[in-house]
C-alpha cells in the first residue's frame, strides 16, 4: 500500500464529491485525518486537504486495500503532491515565503470560501478554520508562526466582529474595528502591528462574523488607523485602497464643501459609504476629543457633520468636528452653533444655556479648526432654523 499507486484521477475526483458532499470536518474524521497544515488541493475554486483526499483516493481505486490511514503515507505530503499533480492536480503551498505568494494564497481561501458558501451567504465555521482565515478564540488572528516569515511582526489574516461591543461600526461597505484591549498589552501591541503590516503590505485579509454555527465572511482591506482612538478603518470589496490613511492629510487637498457618496439603499434606508472613513479622518485631524465638553472617551465621541450628509456636504475631515454623542444631537438639533467669525459657541435663543448642555469650553481651541466655509454654512442654515435668516453679527 503506497500512495504511488493512486494513479487514477476520477478516484480523486470521487473523494473531492465525498469531501463536498459531507463537510470537510465529517470527511476528515470519517477517514481519521487532520486538517492540513500546509498543503491544499485546489479544484474549481475549492481548497481541499490533499493529504486527506489523496488517501480516501487511494481507497476508490484499490477497495480491497481500503483508504490510506494518515501514518500509512510513505514518502509523507511531498510524495503525496508529486502524485496528485502527477495526475494534473494543483497543489497549493500555503506557506508563503513572498508577498506575492501569500497575495496569491489569500485570493484562493477568498474564491474557496465564495464557492462554499450556502445560500444565505455563509459557510461552515470548519470552512473559514480549515484554510487558515481565522484560528483562535481572539479577535485578531495572524498565524505569527506562518506570516512571520513574509513581515517580522507577522500579517493579520482575520479579524472577528461579533457586532456585540460596538455594533453601529459595522456595515456593508466595511467597519471600524477597535484595536484590542486584554491583561496581555504586550500580544495586543503585536496584534494591532500584524494588522497594520497587512495595511503597508497591501495584503487583504478576512472579516468573520458569527451567525449561529455559520459564518458570514467579507474580504477586506485595512484602510487606514487612528491610534489615539484605537481604531481601524476596514473596507470590504476585492479593490485595495488607493493609499493607506495613517495619518492626517486633510490640507493636502483642495476642499469643496458639497459631495457626498450618500446613495439610497431600500425605502428610506440611508446608506453612507463614507461615515467610517469620515469618523477616522476627523479623530485625526482633531483627535478623539470633545472640544467643546472636554470628554476624551473615544467610545463616547462621534464625527459630526457641519454641512450635512443629508444636504450634500463633502465627507473631508475639514466639514466636522468630534463631539460626545449628546451634544452632536443638540448640535443636530439647532440648540447651538459655532460663530465663524469667534469660532465659540452660542445656544438657541430661548433654548437651554451652554452650561445646560454640558458645554464646558465654549470657544474652540485647536491645532486645526474646520474650514470656514463649512462653519458658515453651518451659522447660517442655524440662524436660518431658529427664524433670524439675514441677521448679522452687529445686528445681534
Amino acid at each position: 500500500m503506497r500512495i504511488q499507486d493512486l494513479t487514477s484521477a476520477a478516484a480523486v475526483e470521487k473523494a473531492l464529491a465525498e469531501y463536498d458532499d459531507v463537510g470537510g470536518q465529517a470527511f476528515r474524521e470519517l477517514y481519521e485525518f487532520g486538517p492540513s497544515r500546509q498543503y491544499y488541493l485546489s479544484h474549481a475554486d475549492r481548497l481541499y486537504d490533499a493529504k486527506a483526499i489523496a488517501g480516501v483516493a487511494y481507497g476508490h481505486q484499490h477497495p480491497s486495500d481500503g483508504p490510506l490511514s494518515n501514518d500509512q503515507f510513505s514518502g509523507g505530503e511531498a510524495a503525496t503532491n508529486l502524485v496528485l499533480r502527477a495526475m494534473g492536480f494543483t497543489v497549493l503551498d500555503s506557506h508563503s515565503e513572498t508577498v506575492e505568494a501569500e497575495m496569491a494564497w489569500r485570493l484562493a481561501v477568498w474564491r474557496n470560501l465564495l464557492a462554499r458558501r450556502d445560500s444565505s451567504g455563509l459557510v461552515a465555521a470548519d470552512a473559514v478554520r480549515s484554510v487558515g482565515a481565522y484560528g483562535n478564540f481572539r479577535g485578531i488572528w495572524s498565524d505569527m508562526s506562518r506570516t512571520k516569515k513574509i513581515h517580522p511582526d507577522g500579517v493579520t489574516i482575520g479579524l472577528k466582529h461579533t457586532g456585540q461591543h460596538y455594533p453601529d461600526d459595522l456595515d456593508e461597505s466595511g467597519v471600524l474595528y477597535h484595536y484590542p484591549v486584554t491583561r496581555q498589552a504586550g500580544r495586543d501591541l503585536g496584534e494591532v502591528n500584524a494588522t497594520k503590516a497587512a495595511a503597508t503590505l497591501g495584503l487583504p485579509l478576512f472579516v468573520i462574523s458569527e451567525r449561529g454555527d455559520r459564518r458570514a465572511v467579507q474580504l477586506a482591506w485595512v484602510e487606514g488607523w487612528e491610534d489615539k482612538s484605537s481604531l481601524f478603518l476596514v473596507k470590504f470589496g476585492e479593490i485595495p485602497p488607493v493609499h493607506v490613511i495613517d495619518r492626517d492629510r486633510s490640507e493636502e487637498q483642495p476642499f469643496d464643501l458639497e459631495g457626498n457618496r450618500r446613495r439610497r439603499r431600500s425605502g428610506t434606508v440611508v446608506h453612507r459609504p463614507d461615515q467610517a472613513r469620515f469618523k477616522l479622518e476627523v479623530f485625526q485631524r482633531y483627535g478623539p476629543r470633545c472640544p467643546l465638553s472636554g470628554i476624551a472617551v473615544p467610545q463616547m465621541i462621534e464625527a459630526a457633520h457641519l454641512r450635512g450628509d443629508a444636504d450634500g456636504g463633502t465627507s473631508d475631515a475639514r466639514n466636522g468636528l468630534p463631539m460626545n454623542a449628546a451634544l452632536h444631537r443638540a448640535f443636530d438639533a439647532h440648540l447651538f452653533a459655532i460663530n465663524p467669525d469667534t469660532l465659540t459657541a452660542e445656544p438657541r435663543p430661548g433654548g437651554p444655556s451652554l452650561e445646560d448642555m454640558g458645554i464646558l469650553h465654549p470657544r474652540l481651541t485647536l491645532d486645526h479648526v474646520p474650514h470656514p466655509d463649512a462653519l458658515r454654512w453651518r451659522y447660517i442654515e442655524w440662524l436660518r432654523c431658529t427664524g433670524r435668516e439675514g441677521e448679522t453679527q452687529g445686528e445681534r
